[in-house]
């Protein structure tokens, strides 16, 4: 789905206020039952699920930062805050797992004592409901668009975690081993980080101005050489205007340009069918150095 119908379509909004509510009225009441039962594991998954609904509020400013027109001072308007909501939202991800691994490895060292592991066990599995529900409703973007494929891990990871708790609550309750809780949460974040990492890789190179996952920058270059006006290719740059959308800049050098127009709308539309890239900015010159320059 490119980003004019991610804005055009009143599901996307939908799904986001809707990933909000839920989880804000889930944490307000894990965060009671936790107190309540001296439980840390409660009070740091809901540290943790609120974390995930920044998450979903920065990816939503993005949704609709993106209704903005272009401006002069933004001339290609507000495309790139997917990008950084993306990289925010995945960063998040990262540093609230890391966190819940070194919590983990506290309490094996300094182990909690009368937990009420029933209560844990009941307020986790709604937990695993509730989170399981958030990501479903952003299960059709978990291999597509960067910021979906970053909520969607984002609560793939807190139904998981919201698991382990479960088992860790039951058990607990029938054998009293409290050491149960941080060894699956363990289990659980370390399974996530490295999903979570990759997404985080991606949207930093995007930030970057890296060339975009599923892009080969040689096979572009390659692309061009095979035109057969094309001589060499100088300064040639890829890069994100959002997390679905793609530019280039080059220099395509010519002995002979010939017909300068058919030249320009034939890379265009090759670049355009075969790698995907919309906005194309071409400069055609010759070896004497006289150049005209179109933008497509």
């Amino acid at each position: 789905m490119d980003e004019e119908n991610i804005v055009q379509d009143p599901r996307n909004r939908k799904k986001y206020w809707l990933g909000i509510s839920i989880n804000l009225i889930f944490i307000i009441f894990e965060v009671a039952c936790g107190l309540f039962a001296s439980s840390l594991a409660l009070v740091t998954d809901a540290v943790h699920n609120l974390g995930d609904v920044l998450g979903l509020v920065i990816s939503l400013v993005a949704v609709i930062l993106l209704k903005r027109k272009p401006t002069k001072h933004h001339t290609y308007g507000f495309y790139n805050t997917t990008i950084l909501a993306a990289f925010i939202n995945s960063l998040i991800l990262v540093a609230s797992l890391t966190l819940i691994i070194w919590e983990s490895i506290l309490r094996l060292l300094h182990p909690e004592s009368h937990v009420n592991g029933g209560i844990v066990a009941v307020v986790a599995l709604i937990g695993v409901v509730i989170n399981g529900l958030t990501a479903y409703i952003f299960q059709s973007g978990a291999h597509g668009e960067l910021n979906e494929r970053a909520n969607y891990w984002h609560f793939v990871g807190d139904a998981l975690i919201s698991l382990c708790v479960v088992i860790a609550g039951v058990a607990i309750n029938f054998t009293g081993w409290e050491m149960i809780d941080p060894l699956v949460s363990i289990l659980a974040a370390v399974f996530i980080l490295r999903e979570s990492w990759n997404v985080f890789i991606s949207s930093f190179d995007l930030v970057t101005n890296g060339v975009p996952d599923g892009v080969d920058e040689m096979e572009v270059e390659k692309y061009l050489l095979s035109l057969p006006e094309i001589d060499k290719i100088n300064d040639m740059h890829i890069w994100a205007l959002s997390t679905t959308e793609i530019a280039i800049s080059a220099h395509l050098q010519c002995d002979q340009p010939g017909d300068y127009m058919k030249i320009i709308d034939s890379a265009t539309e090759g670049l355009r069918k075969n790698f995907h890239i919309d906005h194309v900015t071409l400069q055609l010159e010759t070896c004497n150095k006289k150049h005209k320059e179109s933008t497509i």
